[in-house]
């Protein structure tokens, strides 16, 4: 692990990038860079000022920081969840349940866990018979509202992406055949499909579907945050409003992670592909094979982001603050290295990324605020 941290520390993270307003407002670029009126000449913070700033709704707060041309959603309350029906309470009893699996040992919810932002707190996945996958287990806190689900999107529908893990064999290592067989035998099922599609007998698409509208049910879980979008003003400390300012404009952090889910739900490079090295992920362009999404990842969700470590697709950062630091390190057109022999052009880092210059006091802030988040 610490070999993989020398590896980026030259490396990139795309700060939290854009899309921020209910309204669908798009950045207006230089206008948004003016000398921030809460900072004074020598760079110290007045608290008072940002108070009285963030004292009203989100859409009186300071407008984000978002390059021109960009869209963005403000930071809103999470939408409220379905309410609980047959086939979501079907799906529930799926979810936590190991037999899914091949050998009974895993379930979705030993990699999707509620107490750690439905992920699962490894670096790196572990299914039947303790294999390893190549990337951390995403949380599902956006899945709900994502047009394409996994790190590279390879899933269009949360009914495909339940499937998958099933039948992969380094997760359930099962097959859908199968799983109808073992649950049609198991007799405490039948009156839950009977409930839910109106006969007893397991299918394998009533399974998928169940999955899926139990995973549409999710939402993170309160927090202070939550209580300070709702009025309640002292939710947040001062270093961690402070942590807020910075998110939504020197830190640049709303380039990617905006709206009620804190998630543009797009694909980006941070340079963290291991191009040409051992340990290589190209992301969505394992999937695609277009070479604009080599090096790509979906943004996740900054909801309950400190529940959900350790971070980034291959679980490489063990620190919300160590991710802010790395963001930090970035500068324009830092290097790209590959390895010897033929290989795909080298992925284009995201051009959102930038230089953020943050003081050690604004570093500790902005990880102070995703740590309410």
């Amino acid at each position: 692990m610490q070999a993989w941290r020398s590896r980026i520390a030259w490396a990139g993270l795309v700060l939290l990038m854009a899309q921020a307003g209910a309204s669908g407002a798009v950045g207006s670029g230089a206008a948004d860079m003016a000398a921030d009126p809460c900072q004074r000449e020598r760079g110290e913070w007045d608290t008072a000022c940002l108070r009285a700033r963030y004292s009203g709704a989100p859409v009186d707060w300071p407008r984000p920081q978002i390059d021109a041309g960009l869209a963005w959603q403000e930071m809103a309350p999470a939408p409220a969840a379905p309410a609980p029906d047959a086939v979501s309470t079907l799906g529930e009893r799926l979810f936590f349940d190991p037999r899914l699996s091949r050998k009974g040992q895993v379930a979705c919810a030993s990699c999707h866990q509620p107490d750690k932002a439905f992920g699962d707190g490894r670096p790196l996945a572990i299914g039947e018979d303790g294999l390893m996958g190549m990337r951390r287990s995403q949380t599902l806190l956006a899945a709900p509202f994502a047009p394409r689900l996994f790190w590279d999107g390879r899933a269009a529908s949360l009914e495909q992406q339940a499937a998958m893990p099933i039948a992969h064999p380094r997760e359930m290592n099962h097959t859908l055949p199968e799983l109808v067989q073992r649950l049609a035998a198991l007799p405490e099922y039948a009156p839950l499909f009977e409930a839910a599609y109106g006969r007893p007998q397991p299918e394998a698409a009533g399974i998928t579907r169940a999955l899926a509208a139990f995973v549409r049910r999710i939402r993170p879980a309160p927090t202070a945050f939550d209580d300070f979008l709702a009025g309640r003003r002292n939710a947040l400390d001062d270093r961690q409003l402070l942590g807020l300012h910075l998110f939504r404009t020197k830190a640049r952090c709303m380039h990617c992670h905006h709206g009620p889910l804190l998630t543009d739900l797009g694909f980006h490079n941070l340079n963290l592909s291991f191009f040409g090295r051992r340990n290589q992920d190209l992301g969505r362009f394992e999937f695609t094979r277009d070479p604009q999404d080599l090096g790509t990842f979906r943004t996740p969700s900054l909801r309950n982001v400190s529940r959900g470590g350790p971070w980034m697709h291959n679980g490489i950062m063990p620190s919300l603050e160590g991710i802010v630091r790395m963001y930090n390190l970035i500068e324009a057109g830092f290097p790209r290295r590959g390895g010897e022999g033929p290989q795909p052009p080298a992925p284009a880092p995201s051009s959102l990324l930038r230089s953020l210059q943050l003081t050690p006091e604004e570093i500790t802030a902005l990880a102070a605020f995703l740590e309410v988040l």
